[in-house]
């Protein structure tokens, strides 16, 4: 199975270890970051890791979608902070490393970025759960650090 980097044109100089972009960042009135973002140019495109089923599409933050794929084994991800424009529906079938959509803007001077986040697949329903905080997402939400970390170095060929 073929694994991709989700953000091509991805801005490595702007870790999604460091925060505010990291997982588990503070966020305002108690909130946790649910996930990691990937800087990159505003529109530049957002790959499926690995083939998948859309399992949720639509409105995400401030104007724009989010898509979340059942990819099987790797488990579920939800890309976040996409342009709204051409999104796979629901039942989508996608292979790995399609193009999925393009890097959204949030506006207000927040850098355009992919906001990416990852689930085990143990629980059903929604990602979003806003009675579970302090994340505000489902019970099998891990961290995505580890996942970046492994496609990163499948990208570079430079294992650690």
């Amino acid at each position: 199975m073929s694994n991709y980097w989700p953000v091509p044109e991805w801005i490595s100089t702007q870790s999604y270890k460091q925060s505010p972009r990291s997982f588990g960042s503070n966020r305002s009135k108690g909130r946790v970051h649910a996930g990691c973002d990937l800087y990159a140019p505003l529109h530049s495109p957002v790959l499926a890791i690995t083939a998948g089923r859309v399992v949720e599409s639509g409105f995400f933050y401030l104007g724009t979608s989010q898509l979340t794929i059942d990819h099987g084994a790797l488990g579920i991800i939800r890309y976040g902070e996409i342009a709204p424009e051409k999104i796979p529906k629901v039942g989508t079938l996608v292979i790995a490393g399609q193009q999925i959509g393009k890097i959204g803007s949030l506006g207000r001077g927040i850098h355009p970025m992919l906001h990416i986040e990852h689930y085990s697949g143990r629980s059903t329903g929604s990602v979003t759960n806003l009675k579970n905080a302090p994340y505000f997402r489902r019970g099998d939400l891990l961290d995505c650090t580890k996942l970046l970390d492994s496609l990163l170095c499948l990208r570079s060929k430079e294992c650690k």
